[in-house]
């Protein structure tokens, strides 16, 4: 799976965005969803929640705890040792599964990405 993490302008200002070339028959990734999901805050106010989700992969990784739930306003992720369940909170039946191996490299990947320094242009590409 390639994901694309870019810059937009809106309002005037810098908003992180994601895409995913994994796309389920209504055209959404749900993953790129759960990333993306600010919780109605600035997109550098969601760090230590992606380093809570960054945490809580670990611990399951590790065998420190067998399942975790993961979650924000819109967007959650069930996270076992092999795979992530990510789904909407709105609606639990619309989700998809990934490896925990790929849900930690994208969350550690986008996460790395809102650190830059925010513009327009830039467009980075992450296979996980």
């Amino acid at each position: 799976m390639k994901l694309h993490f870019s810059w937009e302008e809106s309002a005037g200002a810098l908003s992180p965005v994601c895409s995913s070339n994994m796309i389920n028959r209504d055209g959404v990734s749900p993953l790129a969803c759960l990333l993306t999901d600010d919780g109605g805050q600035l997109f550098l106010d969601t760090v230590p929640w992606l380093d809570e989700g960054l945490d809580r992969t670990r611990s399951v990784k590790e065998a420190k705890v067998d399942f975790v739930d993961w979650s924000r306003d819109a967007w959650g992720a069930e996270l076992t040792k092999e795979y992530v369940k990510i789904y909407s909170l709105h609606d639990e039946s619309y989700y998809e599964l990934i490896t925990i191996d790929s849900f930690e490299a994208a969350l550690s990947a986008w996460l790395d990405f809102i650190k830059l320094k925010p513009a327009v242009g830039v467009i980075q590409e992450v296979e996980v």
